[in-house]
Order: structure tokens, then sequence, then C-alpha cells
């Protein structure tokens, strides 16, 4: 139980704690900017354990963001959304009360391997002193400090690349999967936009993200290698990245975004 302080807990690792009916954040799922609001990897990673079928393929799932999500308890119903026989859909909500907060949709194929042509893909694999960011980045300990080990590197001034791992369950008392930490690592993208705009002078609130995948990673080592994003003078931008794991790349992910200036009109 959460303390009247919004004080969340940090004795079980995991995002997201089952309590009566509804799923209490924990320490692991708080973001950067506000202790009383949820990171957007912490969202993306529960919404990849909602969907996750052991007999489908997942090939894409969508978040939209509808708001900030509170540190408080949630509800999250799942929904399925019928198909055929060959391509099949699944949605889910996140509620804080009667407001949804946060929804998403998970496209699946029935499985039936096909023989293709592959091209060998040389892949570095993730150094092994990954740790998470420390608690001083945001001022309090949440999902960059306890919950994703990454490494992120620049590529010029355009890209950024990087690895991550998910190191606690979206859920308390479930696996950690490789789609979760995908989804976690996904979120990620945005930081192809810091590469192009000052944080002293920009905010860029991501709104949405669209993961597609072609299999399932191996492993939960996840790679993100971020493209250059797209920006536009009506305030939106796009970012794009590509994910690959040991094996190579195995999807790609995009993001759209709220760019708003922080400095006086003309001086961006």
């Amino acid at each position: 139980m959460m303390t009247s302080d919004l004080t969340p807990r940090v004795d079980v690792p995991a995002l997201f704690l089952p309590e009566g009916g509804r799923l209490v954040p924990s320490a692991f799922a708080v973001g950067p900017w506000r202790p009383d609001a949820l990171h957007g990897g912490a969202i993306a990673a529960l919404f990849a354990a909602a969907l996750e079928l052991e007999d489908r393929a997942l090939a894409r799932v969508t978040v939209d963001l509808l708001a900030a999500v509170p540190l408080r308890p949630l509800r999250l119903e799942v929904n399925d959304e019928g198909g055929g026989r060959k391509v099949q859909r699944r949605s889910a909500v996140l509620w804080d009360e009667e407001r949804a907060v946060a929804r998403a949709s998970a496209l699946y194929v029935t499985p039936v391997h096909q023989d293709l042509p592959r091209e060998d893909e040389a892949v570095i694999g993730p150094p092994a002193d990954l740790a998470p960011l420390p608690e001083s980045r945001a001022g309090w300990p949440g999902f960059e400090s306890l919950a994703m080990a990454l490494h992120t590197v620049g590529g010029g001034e355009k890209t950024t690349s990087g690895w991550f791992r998910l190191l606690v369950p979206a859920i308390a008392g479930e696996l950690a999967t490789g789609m979760q930490s995908a989804l976690a690592a996904a979120d990620y993208t945005s930081g192809g936009t810091a590469r192009l705009l000052s944080l002293k002078k920009w905010m860029f609130m991501s709104l949405d993200l669209t993961v597609n995948v072609v299999r399932q990673p191996g492993g939960d080592w996840i790679g993100l290698n971020g493209e250059r994003s797209t920006l536009g003078k009506d305030g939106i931008g796009v970012a794009g990245a590509l994910l690959y794991d040991a094996s190579g790349s195995f999807g790609r992910c995009v993001q759209t975004q709220l760019l708003q200036s922080l400095a006086p009109l003309g001086t961006a």
C-alpha cells in the first residue's frame, strides 16, 4: 500500500503490484520529469505484458499516451477485438478511476514458418558494464535508476543508439520478457530528437509509440539504433529507430512528438 505522501514501494522489484483488482505502481515505474507520474517505458512494458500471447505472433503494438499517468492505483482492461484465421487484434486501456490515461492496440498473426532469404548481420553485443542511471539524474528513485539498465551513445550529431535491459517484470509475480524490454527500450526513440533540439530551449512530449516486430526478441538485451528525427514547423516531431538483439534486427519503432519551445519566440 502506498502512503498518503505518494511514496511508492521499493520492496517488491516490479513495475506494478496487483492489489484488489488494480495495479499499484512501484518506485520502479516512476518517471524522471515528475515524482508523481510514471515513465513511458514502464507503461509500454505493462502493455507488452498484457498483450503477449503464447499461441500468436505479436506483429505490432501501438501505445497512445492520453495523459500523464499518475502514481496511483490503476485499472487495466484488456479486450479481444477478434479477427480471422490468420490475423487477430486485441486492445488494452489503462484507467485512472473513470479516466483513460493510456491505451494500446496489438496486431497478431498465426505463426506459419516461411523460408526467406536472410542477410548476415554483424551485431556487437551489449557492453558488460551496463547499469541503471544514478538517482541524482532525476532527484528521486525511479524507472531509470531502478528498473532499466542502459548504455546510450551518440551516433554523430543526429542519431543515438544503445543497449537496454528491463531488470524487473512489468507485473509482480510474472516474468520479465524480451518483448517487455523491447517496448520499454523503444520509448528511448525520442533520444533522436534530443540530438537535434537543445533540452534547455525545447521540450518534446511523446504522444504515442508504435513497435513493429517480425519475430520475438531473443533474450532480454535490446539494442536500439535511432534514426534522424523529422521535425516540422507546426510543432510535430517524428522519431524512429531500429530494434535488434544479439542475432540482428527484429523490428522498428516510431514515436509522434509534440514540440514546444521554452525560449522566447525567435531565440530558440
